[in-house]
């Protein structure tokens, strides 16, 4: 049965460009002039929700950003629809990536290029695909704040760090920025630096030895395979002294070497990641200052979600969604007082830890609404007041083995909030040594 694909354009032309696309991937086209009519088209029941659509294929550049309206539209379907987002402007991308849209595609379009995109949006393992994974959900006014910052620069080429806490979605961030820039088309490439230097950066790097060539070798790796696209390097501040002043050269002069040792220009961006006060370090003399200065020109701050409470809500309720059409699975949402509970946790592994956590609690649940007795053990006790709580015994008896794993959640939670995400000085803080503090944050909150 052809996969029926929803066409939102006020061009006649394009309309029927994009019908002629449709069809050449065995596709029914569904037309629509205006975003009224699309949305119309989509709270069809016809015997689901979403009017029978499989697919949209939306133009952003409708008058009044109603383009991202049928993308809120497609995705609040259940189960959600899949939106392609065609636009001639970077104003809007960010807009609509965050609405939930699946892609961004620059007008003028490569028919073969959104051709590959059909295909693989209409085949068999669609429905289980994550919808708008470069999402970032929120309200608070620096999510907001962050957001406005990548509607700033996401049609330059200035290097970008991102700095905030681990969990916090930092590589979502910097895959919005991708996905919201001229280099869209070309390849997005993470490099965890510090699972790097673990696998390969085991001693100190002498500026001459054979494996200071390796690194250089490496690092014009990275870049060879990221040209024309983003290259993301996670915890930034992991990266070798020698390699951070290579990497300085580069963004400097805006050149790599290749393996073979010719000078190649460098087209990529550069999105930097850090859990770590760069300042800091550079003080202690463990970063490169002219490298700091160079990327945090464009810094973004990624607050952690126990400053940001209010989003609690809607991120679960994305999580909730995203569960449930990839493992078809029919949760229609958490209960009331598990969403307070949700609110008054402290959350140290920030939006990664609830991810993970609604990810569990909608698979487990099925077809039911989830509720109180499916969290956790931690999350199921009754939070105390310990400012105000009784010293005593409760007549009805404690579970004193988690009623201190909260204790000890929270006070971990405090110190990260005060210190900045500092662990150094957040375990000078609870008296603990550092890899302590680390193994505790591993262990129980998914660092």
């Amino acid at each position: 049965m052809p996969k029926r694909i929803l066409i939102v354009d006020n061009d006649p032309a394009l309309r029927a460009e994009l019908a002629r696309l449709v069809r050449a991937v065995d596709g029914e086209p569904v037309t629509c002039a205006s975003a009224a009519e699309a949305i119309a088209r989509l709270g069809e029941g016809g015997g689901r929700e979403g009017g029978g659509i499989d697919l949209c294929l939306i133009d952003l550049d409708l008058p009044a950003a109603e383009g991202t309206a049928v993308v809120l539209k497609a995705r609040a379907c259940r189960p959600p629809i899949a939106a392609l987002a065609l636009t001639a402007r970077g104003a809007g991308a960010v807009e609509a990536l965050c609405a939930g849209a699946a892609e961004i595609v620059a007008k003028p379009f490569s028919p073969t290029r959104l051709t590959a995109l059909l295909r693989r949006h209409t085949d068999d393992g669609a429905a289980r695909r994550s919808f708008g994974g470069a999402a970032v959900i929120g309200d608070h006014p620096r999510i907001r704040q962050a957001l406005e910052r990548v509607d700033q620069i996401a049609g330059t080429d200035l290097p970008v760090l991102l700095r905030g806490e681990p969990g916090t979605g930092k590589e979502t961030m910097a895959r919005l920025i991708h996905h919201a820039s001229a280099r869209r088309d070309g390849p997005f490439l993470t490099v965890n630096l510090a699972a790097v230097n673990l696998a390969a950066v085991t001693e100190t790097v002498q500026e001459d030895s054979d494996s200071s060539g390796e690194h250089d070798r490496r690092r014009a790796g990275w870049m060879m395979a990221a040209q024309e696209g983003t290259i993301f390097l996670e915890a930034i501040d992991e990266l070798p002294p020698e390699v951070q002043r290579r990497l300085l050269r580069a963004l400097r002069d805006r050149v790599v070497t290749s393996a073979d040792g010719v000078p190649v220009p460098l087209e990529a961006r550069i999105i930097a990641a850090t859990c770590c006060d760069l300042d800091e370090l550079v003080a202690a003399g463990r970063f490169d200052a002219d490298l700091h200065a160079q990327l945090r020109a464009v810094a973004i701050e990624m607050p952690p979600l126990r400053e940001r409470r209010e989003d609690i809500p809607a991120l679960a309720e994305h999580f909730r969604c995203q569960v449930n059409a990839r493992e078809g699975r029919r949760v229609p949402g958490f209960a009331l007082d598990v969403m307070h509970r949700f609110s008054q946790h402290s959350w140290p592994g920030n939006v990664r830890e609830l991810e993970y956590l609604c990810e569990r609690l909608v698979v487990m649940a099925g077809t039911r609404m989830v509720v109180m007795k499916d969290l956790p053990s931690h999350l199921r006790i009754q939070v105390i007041d310990f400012e105000r709580a009784t010293r005593r015994l409760p007549a009805t008896g404690v579970d004193l083995r988690e009623l201190l794993t909260e204790l000890e959640e929270r006070f971990i939670a405090e110190a990260l909030a005060r210190t900045g995400g500092n662990r150094n000085r957040a375990a000078d803080l609870l008296g603990l040594n550092r890899t302590t503090l680390v193994e505790k944050l591993r262990r129980r909150f998914v660092a």
